[in-house]
């Protein structure tokens, strides 16, 4: 009967049998699952009442904090978890990299970087040390962070990748991007078929414009998985970008859209060569989708755009400044502001 009649069934049971700890635990779980997070709070802390050390109710409280947007109540549940009685069979790494993730989007990065490594071997290594060398890099310390990824073992070509793709990004960050060129070349030496590599060397080609390496790369990712939405908006979006080839850019984009027909960054794409192609009332409704649906700064810039080009600017300077607001200096921002001429 769904989970609305699991839900029913276990708080009948749990009226008859209040002590059930087990029951209540799997009742909150589902009313996690349902969205019903008050509901779902209430039976976690009495649970937790009932087995104030248990480490699965303590991390499942902090999973809900942090689903609700309460970050200080979900640090104070994997403290408790961490400050736990030694137990041999737990693995404390998932509170760790939960705490490093805290950190990190509070803007303590050298507390998440600790936090990050405390993780152990097993799953989550591998996460945390990638996020571990990507805010050294932040906090401009790219040998250490270059030296850390190098140190990191991996034992499959997934892992391998990922490292790769981690000191790429490393160098990008960093202005470096031909040196992230030339690792994820060499890279593809060794590994020619792979999609992450394939991918992400075209986008470092696009940013030193080298747009023939791009297209290379992407038609072969196309021809190896023609599944891969974002290799087909990325294409297509490049052309749009770059006023080139719209016919195929509205082409391959919306080969992407049907792919993906509800991905925002698919759907800005395809506002944007609407755009470029001159329908604008088109481009406004794509973009005001995409931006409902996420509200990033690069989609928020390009709907303040069309919509300065259709008389709009009340609308448009509105949403400039909460983006302004949001990311200062954002360099797509910036730029688009000075080459129209725009004031906020």
């Amino acid at each position: 009967g769904g989970s609305d009649a699991a839900i029913e069934m276990l708080q009948k049971f749990l009226e008859r049998n209040p002590q059930a700890l087990e029951a209540r635990f799997e009742l909150a779980r589902w009313l996690a699952g349902a969205e019903r997070h008050d509901a779902a709070r209430e039976q976690f802390e009495l649970a937790l009442e009932q087995k104030p050390d248990s480490p699965a109710i303590l991390f499942s409280l902090a999973q809900l904090a942090w689903q609700t947007k309460q970050p200080e109540a979900a640090e104070q549940y994997l403290n408790r978890y961490i400050g736990l009685a030694d137990d041999v069979r737990r693995d404390n790494s998932p509170a760790w990299l939960f705490l490093g993730q805290i950190a990190e989007e509070d803007g303590r990065l050298a507390e998440a970087i600790d936090r990050y490594a405390r993780v152990g071997p097993g799953e989550q290594y591998l996460p945390a040390q990638i996020r571990r060398a990507l805010l050294l890099g932040r906090q401009g310390r790219l040998d250490d962070a270059r030296e850390l990824l190098k140190q990191t073992p991996a034992t499959n070509n997934r892992a391998r990748v990922q490292l790769i793709a981690a000191e790429a990004q490393l160098l990008r960050e960093s202005g470096r991007t031909q040196d992230a060129v030339d690792l994820l070349a060499e890279a593809l030496e060794r590994l020619p078929e792979n999609p992450e590599l394939l991918y992400d060397y075209a986008m470092a080609a696009e940013r030193i414009d080298r747009v023939d390496l791009m297209e290379t790369s992407l038609r072969k990712l196309i021809e190896l998985r023609p599944d891969y939405a974002h290799a087909y908006n990325a294409l297509g979006y490049t052309f749009a970008d770059r006023n080139m080839r719209l016919d195929e850019a509205l082409e391959l984009i919306e080969k992407a859209n049907e792919l993906r027909p509800d991905d925002p960054h698919i759907i800005d794409s395809l506002g944007w060569v609407m755009y470029r192609l001159g329908n604008l009332p088109r481009a406004i409704e794509l973009l005001r989708r995409a931006y409902a649906l996420s509200p990033e700064i690069d989609i928020a810039v390009h709907l303040g755009e069309v919509l300065w080009k259709s008389g709009h600017d009340e609308e448009a300077r509105k949403i400039w400044r909460d983006a302004h607001r949001r990311e200062p200096g954002n360099a797509v921002l910036r730029e688009t502001l000075a080459r129209l001429e725009v004031r906020l």
